[in-house]
């Protein structure tokens, strides 16, 4: 190689290692351990098997997770996947013993004892949510049938509707005006719906599995986009800000690619209806 070709060769071999030294450095370290948790409750696709322990494969969630954590560079051997149970992982986080737990939605009182992505102006960052559930309202076959010219917001007085104690959907609820029976648990509503404790069910699509559903209509269009988040504990979010940052992007990418459904727009944008 002649001369002049030789220095013009190694120029831009220069700039390509800068290249890589430059992404390499904009990429935060890994806090190591890392803990992150998952229920331990079955909710197909998005998590499979029961119990502590993770099904192989182990549904869309986990493996979001065991892409993020490759791609930002944390070695699995010193990564802690565990699955508790829902009020055991909540207080896990709060309590700093996890680091980061899927999945979430950003109620009020979570908001103060949780950190969830944010904006520029603070405020909650939907553009870099994960995953969108669906707010829906359940009836019993036929125990009221969707009225005519349903629109996903207005409901007639008459009707109660149950909705879990300190949800999301307790707030929009409680927002339209709609008359509201408070649920304990999210185990019981169905069983509450099915007994006529309340003539409709307001909760998430993707919390109910199929076999759930058995005997329930849901009513189309649904109430409203729900974002869903993987929150941070604080002290975490406080010691690791760029990694968490990093983290939250990098799953919202991972889940648009393994489950473009619970993703419908570009990471970055905000998909149409969104609960906000």
């Amino acid at each position: 190689m002649r001369g002049g070709a030789w220095r013009r060769w190694a120029a831009v071999l220069g700039l390509l290692a800068g290249a890589s030294a430059a992404a390499a450095a904009a990429t935060p370290p890994c806090p190591q351990p890392l803990r992150v948790g998952f229920n331990d409750r079955a909710s197909p696709p998005a998590l499979l098997g029961q119990g502590p322990g993770f099904a192989e494969p182990p549904g869309w969630e986990v493996q979001a997770v065991r892409d993020t954590l490759a791609r930002l560079g944390c070695p699995a051997q010193r990564t802690q996947l565990q699955r508790l149970p829902a009020r055991r992982l909540s207080g896990a986080l709060m309590q700093g013993h996890l680091d980061i737990a899927l999945l979430y939605a950003a109620t009020p009182e979570r908001r103060q004892a949780m950190r969830f992505p944010t904006d520029a102006r603070g405020q909650l960052d939907l553009a870099w949510a994960p995953a969108f559930g669906h707010l829906v309202l359940f009836s019993r076959a036929g125990h009221p049938s969707p009225p005519p010219g349903w629109d996903g917001r207005t409901l007639d007085a008459r009707w109660r509707v149950g909705v879990v104690t300190g949800s999301v959907q307790e707030s929009v609820a409680s927002q339209r005006g709609w008359r509201v029976e408070p649920v304990a648990s999210r185990d019981a509503e169905v069983a509450m719906l099915q007994a006529g404790r309340f003539d409709l069910l307001f909760t998430a699509l993707e919390a109910l599995p199929p076999e759930r559903r058995q005997g329930l209509v849901a009513w189309q269009p649904p109430v409203a986009r729900l974002p869903f988040f993987a929150p941070a504990s604080p002290d975490f979010a406080k010691a690791h800000p760029a990694w968490t940052r990093a983290f939250w992007n990098e799953l919202c990418q991972s889940v648009r690619r393994l489950q473009p459904e619970m993703r419908p727009s570009e990471c970055g944008t905000v998909p149409p209806a969104t609960l906000r």
